[in-house]
């Protein structure tokens, strides 16, 4: 089952794991939000597909 994040800038990130979703939403956050969530923000706002 994924995992989806939809980013309130409209972006969204999709992934088969945890680990990779924190990854992938981690590099988003940092890249274009100049943020740094923690593991545990980011799997709150995560929803099954």
């Amino acid at each position: 089952m994924a995992l989806v994040i939809a980013c309130p800038c409209g972006h969204t990130v999709r992934s088969e794991t945890e680990d990779e979703l924190v990854k992938l939403a981690t590099k988003h956050a940092q890249d274009v939000h100049n943020q740094t969530p923690t593991r545990e923000q980011i799997l709150a706002m995560a929803k099954p597909e």
